[in-house]
């Protein structure tokens, strides 16, 4: 029986975007892509039975509708059940107070989206490589024997 991959989940408002994302990700085989299109429902999924302790990491765009990205991971990192769980930043936002705030909030990494497609699936590629291929990441240690 194949085993399941750990679900990565993806806080998205463009389809464009995220399509884009799950193409190379799925390409990748590294995890199962979950999608979330407002920072609300993003919370909400992370808290639910399905994902909850089972996230690998989330992948967040910071300019969301409802609790925008800023608020989403503020109230990941002042969770105790959530905290651990990796959020890598992929934005268009260059700002310096958006980038400070992130990383005062707890945000494992900050990416700029590039504007370019085969740029913006390179770079796609590298965070997903690097977090779910090298980094040891305690959602996914806690479940190993």
């Amino acid at each position: 029986m194949a085993e399941r991959k750990q679900p990565l989940l993806v806080v998205e408002d463009s389809d464009e975007d995220f399509d884009a994302i799950k193409r190379v990700i799925s390409r990748s085989g590294t995890a199962e892509v979950i999608r979330a299109t407002s920072g609300d429902r993003g919370l909400e999924m992370l808290r639910s039975a399905d994902l909850m302790g089972r996230a690998v990491m989330v992948l967040l765009d910071l300019n969301t509708p409802g609790s925008d990205g800023r608020e989403v991971l503020r109230e990941i990192k002042a969770d105790p059940a959530l905290t651990l769980v990796p959020v890598v930043v992929f934005t268009t936002s260059a700002n310096l107070s958006d980038l400070e705030a992130c990383y005062r909030n707890g945000a494992n990494s900050y990416h700029l989206k590039p504007l370019d497609l085969r740029d913006f699936e390179s770079a796609v590629l590298n965070i997903t490589t690097y977090w779910l291929n090298h980094a040891i990441l305690y959602t996914v240690a806690k479940g190993q024997p």
